[in-house]
């Protein structure tokens, strides 16, 4: 059964940040810089009479007042606040978020529910549940499976290696159709991952041929499945060491390292031939 986030029907409640920061318009900015550093938020809304009427981010500090030589208690919040404010319903769908916030180049929306503040969705918010909509913020940007995903099918991967030594015929079937159906997945996901693709590829090919599935395929021996295995894990494993190393420092050659849904832990590890004792 397809989740909610898959069906595409997940509410903006359901991934919005809370409580809401805001402040009074009249507060002035060192008081709203104050708080953004207390709490350790990247913005606060500024509300008048009670209901939001702007929002003033890190950005709004630096070109608005910093590099204005304005005094941060003599300006009043509501002199520099991004206004008018574009909020979203807490019943909108993440979808619907993520378009508006696409279309209007603005990367945090307040929340609403009858007309009360009630918490906020950034596209941080977003794209950590929905990665594959980044190209509706970074357009020139390419999608690929990040290596912390990739990490963990290596590893089952390499069991498979384990398990021809072993002659152990069922634990290896099982595990390759595992990876390969989630390989199959992901290569739907990230329709812009060549590596990921040809990956898939090799794997596609080599799976049918020990699985006895494709047409006109004969058996191959385990000398040469050993053989096949290892060159598609050598790959693999050159892939994601690779794309750990980058989504570390962060972005890295205009790409974008989605997680998918799988998270793992963050140790870098180096590409090896895994072993039993």
């Amino acid at each position: 059964m397809r989740t909610k986030e898959e069906k595409g029907d997940m509410k903006v409640r359901e991934i919005m940040s809370r409580p809401i920061i805001a402040e009074d318009e009249n507060a002035l900015l060192i008081e709203v810089a104050k708080m953004m550093a207390e709490l350790r938020v990247g913005s606060v809304v500024i509300t008048s009479e009670g209901k939001p009427a702007g929002i003033i981010t890190e950005r709004d500090l630096v070109l608005k007042a910093i590099l204005k030589n304005k005094r941060a208690n003599e300006v009043k919040a509501k002199e520099i606040m991004s206004f008018p404010l574009v909020t979203v319903d807490a019943e909108v769908s993440v979808d619907e978020a993520s378009e508006v916030a696409a279309k209007k180049h603005i990367k945090r929306l307040p929340v609403v529910e009858n007309g009360v503040l009630v918490g906020i969705v950034s596209v941080r918010n977003i794209l950590t549940r929905k990665p594959e909509y980044v190209k509706r913020f970074y357009p020139r940007m390419h999608l690929l499976a990040s290596g912390w995903t990739l990490d963990r099918l290596e590893r089952t991967l390499s069991d498979c290696e384990v398990y021809l030594v072993e002659k152990s015929v069922e634990n290896f079937k099982n595990a390759l159709e595992d990876v390969y159906d989630e390989l199959d997945e992901l290569v739907d996901h990230y329709v812009d991952d060549k590596e990921l693709k040809a990956i898939f590829e090799s794997l596609d090919q080599f799976y049918h041929e020990v699985t006895g599935n494709g047409e006109g395929k004969k058996e191959i021996s385990l000398d040469e499945q050993r053989r096949k295995l290892d060159e598609i894990l050598r790959n693999f494993r050159h892939t994601t060491y690779s794309r750990k190393q980058q989504s570390i420092s962060g972005f890295a050659g205009g790409s974008w390292w989605g997680d998918y849904r799988h998270r793992v832990g963050k140790e870098l590890r180096l590409p090896y031939k895994r072993t039993r004792p």
